[in-house]
């Protein structure tokens, strides 16, 4: 396994529309060892990030529809990784909540989203399921959903003006 680099903009370059962060992902469609080896490649750079509930591919220059999360690193067996994940209902009042991400360091801002989501998805095998999540974790799920078509939290934020520091250790 390898730990990967994350791609992080900062500065002018957090809107910029020149990166990689920006294009939409390619739903993968060969679950060969190849690809079981890009997986843990992703969740071993999940781990080496104190501060990550979640992480892309995109964000690792990899252009395929796969997120790796969990809210809880003590507990490695509830790690999900997710593969061509679509929303399919989201339900429940809107939440605006600060957000941060590990491709943006440093910063965080004001993100409105639905309280309740439900999503298909592919697990690392193939097999097709689906999930209903609420809260925090439906934030992260939406949130990493986004990294897949292109979109960063800042395109989200409730006021581009209010993007603030975020004074944590990240890895």
């Amino acid at each position: 396994m390898s730990k990967l680099q994350v791609i992080q903009l900062s500065g002018d370059n957090i809107y910029t529309k020149e990166t990689s962060l920006r294009q939409a992902s390619s739903v993968v469609t060969l679950f060969d060892d190849d690809f079981q080896k890009e997986v843990d490649n992703l969740i071993e750079t999940f781990y080496s990030w104190k501060i990550a509930v979640g992480l892309s591919a995109p964000q690792v220059g990899l252009q395929k529809r796969i997120a790796i999360i969990n809210m809880d690193k003590s507990k490695p067996q509830d790690t999900l990784v997710i593969v061509n994940p679509e929303i399919q209902s989201e339900s429940g009042k809107k939440d605006i909540k600060k957000e941060s991400c590990l491709s943006i360091p440093g910063c965080r801002g004001e993100v409105e989203r639905r309280h309740k989501i439900h999503i298909t998805y592919q697990d690392r095998f193939g097999i097709r399921k689906q999930i209903g999540v609420e809260g925090f974790l439906a934030r992260i799920f939406m949130h990493e959903i986004d990294h897949l078509n292109g979109i960063l939290f800042v395109d989200r934020m409730t006021s581009q003006t209010k993007l603030e520091p975020l004074d944590i250790e990240w890895e």
